[in-house]
């Protein structure tokens, strides 16, 4: 006899039902506690997550405000440095026109 594909699939998911039954190292009250107390505990989890994703995004935060602070400090320093430079330069060329003329 000739098993088809649906037949073959039928049976070999009642006999992994049926070991799994035979071989489980829990019964079935005690394996649905442990879910119970796994599932309770979702919540619990998912919380002390989402606190410590908001926790590395305020480091992060702070970080990227301080370098930005930083940067900015350090371009403000570069344009004075710039006017500085501009201002002499102007000077130079005010005694230089002064000379030849």
């Amino acid at each position: 006899m000739k098993l088809s594909l649906k037949h073959g699939l039928f049976l070999g998911l009642i006999l992994g039902v049926a070991s799994a039954l035979l071989y489980a190292p829990k019964s079935g009250k005690e394996l649905r506690e442990d879910l119970k107390d796994k599932i309770s505990d979702v919540p619990h989890h998912f919380f002390n997550l989402l606190e410590s994703l908001v926790d590395l995004i305020v480091s992060v935060l702070d970080f990227a405000k301080s370098a930005f602070s930083e940067q900015s400090e350090k371009f403000s320093d570069a344009i004075n440095c710039g006017i500085n430079a501009a201002k002499e330069k102007a000077e130079e060329l005010k005694k230089f026109t002064t000379k030849v003329s």
